[in-house]
């Protein structure tokens, strides 16, 4: 009797065991390439190869009080920037380089004017910065403060489009397409 107990015992926690992880592995999430996105029956965008699946995942970087939203980003997604706990007497700006080095993207604070700060932008062709091919925009950014060079987080741009965006990434200022930019400021104190 003892070895049929031991039997079902065992039998029961491989099945417990076998669950769980069927559960967890529909709920982590799994990133989609473009091509599987345009190769979903209807066009893309429906089941398990949405828009929402071809970027990834949040995942905050940190540096004081800087937090910019992840670490990898497709061609033609917006890079979200906040800070929090800004100081009354200082004023300064977070600044984006491009994997080239080239100042790409500038975003200023003054600790007078409000204790926090958001923008997002979203890199693009800028004839401006003589950025004229996509290529110029992939790989890795560093952000930092303008007044402490030598600390900076670092994020990737890879080699892949958000779905419909194609066209922006061909031409240097041909496309018509504006930098992105939302100068939006909060002061949670108001």
């Amino acid at each position: 009797m003892s070895k049929n107990v031991t039997v079902a015992v065992i039998i029961g926690i491989a099945i417990i065991v076998g669950i769980v992880a069927i559960q967890m592995s529909d709920t982590i999430y799994q990133k989609s390439s473009t091509e599987e996105y345009y190769d979903t029956p209807g066009g893309g965008g429906t089941g398990t190869h949405s828009v929402a699946h071809v970027v990834y995942p949040d995942n905050p970087q940190f540096l004081y009080g800087m937090k910019i939203n992840k670490d990898k980003y497709v061609l033609g997604e917006n890079i979200f920037v906040s800070l929090t706990g800004i100081p009354m007497e200082l004023k300064d700006s977070v600044v984006f380089f491009s994997p080239e080095g080239i100042e790409y993207y500038e975003m200023k604070f003054d600790g007078k004017n409000a204790d926090y700060a958001k923008e997002y932008f979203r890199p693009m062709l800028l004839k401006a910065l003589e950025i004229c091919d996509k290529d110029q925009l992939i790989g890795e950014w560093k952000v930092m403060f303008r007044s402490v060079p030598d600390e900076y987080l670092r994020f990737e741009i890879v080699n892949e489009i958000l779905p419909n965006n194609e066209a922006y990434y061909t031409g240097c200022g041909s496309t018509g397409q504006q930098l992105v930019v939302d100068p939006t400021r909060m002061n949670p104190n108001p």
